[in-house]
C-alpha cells in the first residue's frame, strides 16, 4: 500500500511540473518599454504671496494696523481683475516679543503680528501692476511669484498620450528587429513630473525711495515651464 501511494505522488508530481510547463509556453511574449514626451509652455497665470509685519505697544494695535493694511491692498486692487476668490489668507500671527538684559532678565517689549496673503493673477499683464500697488498700499515683504499654466491638466493628457506613443514607437523598432510584431498593450505605469518657475524677491528690492511719480515698474521675466510625462508600457509579442 505504501509503495501504491509513492508510485502516485510521484505521478502527480510529473502531471504538475508538465502542466506548469505548459502554462508558461502559453503565456504570451512581451516587452517592456519606457516612453516620454515634454514641452515648454508659456505661463499664463501667477501666484504672488505677499506679507504684513507690523509692531505696537500693544495687541489691539498691532491688530487694527494689520487690518487696516490689509484692507489697504485689497483696495489697490480694485480694477486689476482681482476678486475676493483670488485671495487666500495663509498666515496670521500675534506675539510680543521680550528684551533679556545681561542678567537674562526678561522685559516685555513691542507686540508683533505677521500676516501672509497669496493673491492669485490670471492675467500676467497686471502682474506688475499687482505687485507696485500691494507695496505701496502696505505689504512688508513678497515672499515669492510662481508662475503657472491654467490649462496645465490639458497640456499633461495630451503628452501622456504622446509617451505612450512613444514608447509603441520604441517597442514596434525592437520587435520589426527580431522579427516578431507588435500586439496590444498589457499595462502601463504613469509617472508624470512638471515643474514652474518661481522668483523669489524680498521687500527691501520691490519698495523705492524715490518719488512715486519717478519710480520704475516692476518688471518680471517668467520663462517657461517644463511639463513632462513619463511611462512604462508593457506590450504582447506576436
Amino acid at each position: 500500500m505504501k509503495k501504491i501511494t509513492s508510485l502516485l505522488a510521484a505521478a502527480f508530481l510529473v502531471f504538475s511540473v508538465a502542466g506548469t510547463n505548459l502554462a508558461a509556453a502559453a503565456e504570451p511574449n512581451t516587452i517592456a518599454v519606457n516612453g516620454m514626451a515634454e514641452q515648454e509652455v508659456a505661463p499664463d497665470m501667477a501666484y504672488v504671496d505677499i506679507g504684513i509685519n507690523v509692531a505696537a505697544d500693544d495687541a489691539e494695535t498691532a491688530r487694527a494696523e494689520e487690518a487696516k493694511i490689509a484692507q489697504q491692498i485689497r483696495r489697490s486692487l480694485l480694477g486689476l481683475a482681482i476678486t475676493d476668490n483670488d485671495l487666500k489668507n495663509t498666515g496670521y500671527y500675534l506675539h510680543q516679543n521680550y528684551r533679556i538684559d545681561r542678567d537674562g532678565k526678561r522685559t516685555p517689549d513691542k507686540y508683533m503680528l505677521n500676516s501672509s496673503m497669496q493673491i492669485t493673477v490670471k492675467d500676467l499683464d497686471k502682474l506688475s501692476q499687482v505687485i507696485d500697488n500691494t507695496v505701496k498700499a502696505g505689504a512688508t515683504n513678497i515672499s515669492n511669484i510662481t508662475f503657472a499654466l491654467s490649462s496645465k491638466n490639458i497640456v499633461q493628457r495630451q503628452l501622456l498620450a504622446a509617451a505612450v506613443e512613444n514608447a509603441r514607437e520604441k517597442a514596434a523598432v525592437v520587435a520589426n528587429a527580431g522579427s516578431r510584431t507588435l500586439g496590444s498593450m498589457l499595462s502601463a505605469d504613469v509617472n508624470s513630473v512638471d515643474g514652474a518657475a518661481v522668483v523669489a524677491y524680498g521687500a527691501n528690492k520691490l519698495r523705492s525711495s524715490a518719488p512715486m511719480a519717478d519710480e520704475a515698474a516692476t518688471e518680471l521675466a517668467p520663462g517657461k515651464i517644463k511639463l513632462n510625462a513619463r511611462v512604462q508600457v508593457v506590450f504582447a509579442l506576436n
